[in-house]
């Protein structure tokens, strides 16, 4: 069923919209172009922030976006907007997004990447064809609105490995554990990770949890040498990280032992 109008007469009774502030234009009013021009420009001041990150046609294969900022975790990113993007032709769908760093990605033909594995900002889907662009279909809506989880706070990653891994810093805030092993397993750190990765690890099976990484130090008090890793292996010890600057692990919070390798 179609939305319906208020009635006439409350129509032409508005002064204006409380929430945005536009001004309805009255009856009779002179210059009604003046008028016209006023409107206009509260309800482009009240559609501004529609126009943030959004993709457009510049012509041909190429496209432009906006200028927009995004949230990742509590760091505020900003896009300052780009022009000249030129798409790869002959393509049902290029999804387009920005990453967690804020650079914009234009060459993923498959779907946008998971949004635990790869944080991101999904911006538009285009399709192209014959040098030309065919469609824009918007997709930023979903990150117009977000609902917290329950404890307030945003709800981890939670993964359990039986075998070894290596972790990559776009699962950054993520939680690894050794549920279901029947061994040994080691979890291998990212390789000069940004400042501010973050991983725990919460060994849940009795058997060793090795964390590796790699050419960088873990800094806790079990030692600080560069390449060797931290273990334990009694069901309800953890461990936090943090990279630092220097291309280092902090260890930030822990329970029971982890010690360093010999």
């Amino acid at each position: 069923m179609a939305e319906v109008y208020p009635s006439d007469n409350e129509l032409l009774n508005i002064q204006s919209d409380g929430e945005t502030g536009v001004e309805y234009i009255a009856t009779g009013t002179a210059p009604y172009y003046l008028e016209f021009r006023k409107l206009l420009y509260r309800l482009l001041l009240a559609s501004r922030r529609a126009n943030d990150l959004r993709v457009y046609d510049e012509s041909g294969l190429d496209i432009g976006v906006k200028p927009g900022r995004f949230y990742v975790a509590t760091e505020l990113i900003t896009y300052e907007g780009s022009s000249g993007n030129t798409l790869a032709g002959d393509k049902d769908s290029i999804y387009v997004y920005l990453d967690a760093s804020g650079q914009l990605v234009t060459d993923e033909y498959d779907g946008f990447p998971d949004m635990a594995a790869t944080p991101h900002v999904r911006l538009a889907t285009v399709a192209t064809s014959a040098g030309d662009i065919d469609s824009i279909t918007d997709c930023r809506a979903g990150h117009n609105i977000a609902i917290p989880y329950p404890a307030g706070g945003i709800k981890k990653v939670v993964e359990a490995h039986d075998s070894d891994d290596a972790l990559a810093e776009a699962e950054s805030g993520s939680v690894h554990s050794n549920l279901g092993a029947t061994g040994l397993v080691t979890l291998t750190l990212p390789a000069s990770a940004s400042a501010g990765t973050q991983f725990t690890f919460a060994v849940q099976a009795a058997y060793e949890l090795r964390v590796d990484p790699g050419a960088a130090a873990i800094r806790a008090d079990s030692g600080q040498t560069a390449g060797k890793y931290k273990s334990a292996d009694a069901v309800g010890q953890s461990l936090t990280l943090v990279a630092d600057s220097n291309g280092d692990w902090a260890a930030v919070a822990a329970c029971g032992t982890w010690t360093e390798e010999a």
